[in-house]
């Protein structure tokens, strides 16, 4: 079909014929559910039936419009999609055929950049598969001098001051089914607002309006008319305890270790308790004053929403951001930097005991790190996840129950690389589980080079119709691109470039994979070099939990493990990141 000045296969499905003055049509279905009659043209018209099978060719509408046929229903089957390897989609289902990789999609079909001007960019795209009168607003907020615990914490209550504000009207918005949200982040803040198409954009405004009354006050040491004086206090005090209780679970808490260890810019919940010690109103001012002074705007703008609705979206958001605007240069745009790991036979070891003395859980997680991100790296991370999964979780916690929460996973933190291996129990030690884990990875490579090649397939198989799964809502869409636009890398097909190079992933290009990142014994049978960090959040009573007397500065104890581990790798960073 024509696209432009060039032409696209779309695939497609016949579902209706009809006769038309001595005209022979079908109508096709297209898998973004739209709908088209085409003229068939005079030279098929009195083809013999049984000379329509795979690979047939010819054209619709006077050879405007070519078509090649790639499946034939069987006797009694429904609609057919096989544009791949597969004859029929029972392949596929029984694993031993690849699944079809839809062709690419049109530009139009995808997030458009529609507005770029003094630190604003908005993208948009106008829903076409769910066709339902809503639309999502997304905006992210990157604040200059973002980078010490006062500005990250101080950042944090200015979130929970808006929403206090803005509670009773999000109440009565939420009446008439729009939703709003207001969270912070390392670099800044970031806004939601969603509902009915025709009135998200007011509620977007209200919002938009206490936020921004933050801005353009050098000079004032007053809390803006939009905050009430007398909620200063209820909000620092429900931001204290926020705080105080992070953490307490020993699951996430090791989890948050590993993140505070990699991300140097972010802050811990105890540093930034520690930095709000006697804070003010008139010193969370003075922060915010020169917090909100310089900042870039990233939105999108998704749904039922044309162009023109973009361009007034556009226009508010300009407007809100007040005549005292000042754009954050790109070049002063904070990076996001990943500290390298050791390539080395020993790991660095991290021991924190459990936030709460009562806990008698222990949780551990080994983390090994690859390297950038790149795309066969990344297919190869997440296929290495597919194949662990089941046997890890099938031999640690159904046959030997060693904990009650056993499993791996594929990671990416800022375009890094990873995997991590997590076991969190009450009965084993935390060296026990750790080292568990070591001699998994070394028994199960055995497994993975006697793997057969049927099961390789299957393996294949399942990844790729995961990735080319179907949105599920406009939520689910929009959530994947705009995570696209955050993470600055704009693949909005990535799901589609990752499902073809697993195409051409073998066997031994895993089994090389897995020697070089995960498995302890070189070929020479000696212990081998690893980007391997562990984790080990000890709980009460359990052998080898560090010696804290006062709960209280269990805080400082973390924090303290983290700079050890900055220090012990001197900083070093994979650097900033371009995609």
């Amino acid at each position: 079909i024509s696209n432009g000045k060039k032409k696209q296969w779309y695939p497609a499905c016949v579902i209706k014929f009809k006769t038309e003055k001595n005209n022979h049509l079908l109508l096709l279905h297209f898998e973004d559910e739209h709908e088209q009659w085409y003229t068939v043209d005079s030279n098929i018209v009195d083809t013999d039936a049984d000379a329509i099978e795979a690979g047939f060719e010819s054209s619709f509408d006077n050879g405007k419009v070519k078509f090649k046929v790639t499946a034939v229903p069987r006797e009694g089957e429904g609609i057919v999609f096989s544009y791949g390897d597969a004859d029929h989609d029972y392949d596929v289902e029984d694993g031993v055929a690849f699944p079809p990789i839809p062709p690419a999609s049109p530009e139009s079909r995808l997030p458009q950049l529609v507005y770029s001007k003094n630190s604003l960019k908005l993208w948009h795209m106008q829903d076409r598969r769910f066709k339902r009168p809503l639309a999502d607003l997304r905006l992210n907020f990157v604040c200059d001098g973002m980078n010490d615990a006062l500005k990250q914490a101080c950042m944090d209550l200015f979130c929970k001051l808006c929403a206090d504000a803005l509670a009773e009207t999000c109440y009565l918005a939420s009446v008439c089914e729009l939703g709003s949200s207001l969270y912070s982040n390392d670099t800044g803040f970031s806004i939601r607002v969603n509902g009915f198409d025709d009135k998200v954009m007011l509620l977007a405004k209200e919002v938009l309006d206490v936020v921004m009354s933050f801005r353009g006050r050098d000079g004032h040491t007053c809390l803006p008319s939009t905050i009430k004086d007398s909620r200063f206090d209820a909000c620092l005090e429900v931001l204290r305890r926020n705080y105080s209780n992070s953490g307490m679970d020993a699951s996430s808490f090791v989890t948050g270790l590993r993140l505070l260890c990699l991300k140097p810019s972010t802050k811990s919940s105890f540093s930034k308790l520690k930095a709000l010690e006697g804070i003010s109103s008139d010193k969370f001012v003075e922060c915010m004053n020169q917090v909100l002074q310089k900042i870039s705007v990233e939105a999108y703008y998704h749904g039922n929403v044309c162009r023109e609705d973009a361009d007034k979206a556009a226009q508010m958001i300009s407007e809100a951001l007040t005549i005292h605007h000042r754009g954050l240069p790109k070049k002063k745009m904070p990076s996001k930097l990943i500290i390298k790991a050791k390539d080395a036979v020993d790991h660095h070891l991290i021991t924190s005991p459990t936030v709460d003395p009562t806990d008698n859980n222990t949780s551990v997680e080994v983390y090994f790190q690859i390297g950038k991100d790149d795309l066969t790296n990344r297919v190869l991370v997440d296929l290495l996840e597919h194949v662990l999964d089941e046997p890890f979780y099938n031999e640690l916690r159904t046959k030997e129950q060693f904990g009650y929460e056993v499993s791996c996973g594929a990671r990416w933190t800022f375009g890094v690389l990873g995997m991590s291996f997590k076991v969190t129990t009450s009965c084993k030690t935390a060296d026990e589980a750790s080292a568990r884990v070591d001699r998994f990875l070394g028994e199960f490579r055995a497994q993975l080079e006697s793997m057969s090649d049927e099961s390789f397939m299957e393996h294949l198989v399942s990844l790729a119709k995961e990735k080319l799964e179907m949105f599920d809502s406009m939520e689910d869409e929009c959530g994947s691109y705009w995570s696209e636009i955050c993470e600055g890398r704009f693949d909005f097909e990535g799901h589609r470039k990752e499902v073809q190079c697993l195409k051409t992933i073998t066997k031994e290009s895993l089994l090389a994979a897995y020697d070089d990142w995960l498995h302890p014994i070189c070929h020479k049978g000696k212990p081998k070099k690893r980007r391997r960090v562990v984790f080990h959040v000890i709980g009460k009573g359990t052998i080898g939990r560090p010696t804290v007397d006062d709960p209280s500065e269990i805080g400082e104890h973390v924090d303290g493990l983290v700079r050890d581990f900055h220090n012990s790798v001197k900083g070093e960073t994979w650097g900033k990141i371009s995609f």
